[in-house]
């Protein structure tokens, strides 16, 4: 007898109660913690290489949590006109995930 493979199927999730959790207050609290954990993490590093970037402007590290249709989620934003080329370069945020899954 051969072993059938394992097969992950998509599901949405139609309990009103399991939506409840996903939104929740503790859900976003723990979302908002890890996101501040990358911005703390990846914040140091975009302010040393956007030190000398010729701009006034400094660079703003926001960590926020937002409600979406069916569940909270969060974000990490470094906020300067070369951030996406600094990131694209060293992928600093991508280094910093680590960081959020403590």
């Amino acid at each position: 007898m051969t072993a059938m493979p394992h097969v992950v199927e998509r599901f949405r999730i139609n309990s009103r109660g399991a939506e409840n959790l996903l939104k929740s207050a503790g859900v976003a609290a723990d979302l908002l913690r890890r996101a501040e954990a990358v911005r703390d993490w990846a914040g140091p590093y975009f302010e040393q290489a956007l030190a000398h970037s010729g701009t006034a402007e400094p660079v703003r590290m926001i960590a926020d949590t937002y409600v979406g249709r069916s569940r909270a989620g969060a974000t990490a934003i470094a906020v300067h006109p070369q951030s996406l080329r600094v990131e694209q370069q060293h992928g600093y945020f991508r280094g910093a995930m680590s960081a959020a899954a403590g």
